[in-house]
């Protein structure tokens, strides 16, 4: 019963090339979405990785902007405590 079932139905072209040749619109419109759904899971991680680099590297600058400021008073007062003053 299955078996005459799948018999009926019209048999499937599973590409563009099967369908309409090597050289046709539908062909070059399957190119281009095969093209498109390779190179977008690269440009999401890309751009994740280039976005935590950007603020890692911010939060270095930050981190040696912030130790500057704070070792500048400590170094003062280090010298303050040595000169007696």
């Amino acid at each position: 019963m299955a078996a005459g079932l799948f018999a009926k139905l019209p048999l499937a072209r599973a590409c563009a090339v099967c369908l309409t040749g090597a050289e046709g619109s539908v062909a070059d419109a399957y190119d281009w979405s095969v093209l498109f759904l390779m190179t977008t899971p690269y440009l999401v991680v890309g751009s994740i990785a280039a976005f935590l680099a950007y603020a890692y590297r911010r939060a270095a600058v930050k981190r040696a902007r912030d130790a500057a400021a704070e070792a500048a008073p400590l170094q003062l007062a280090w010298n303050q405590k040595e000169s007696g003053r």
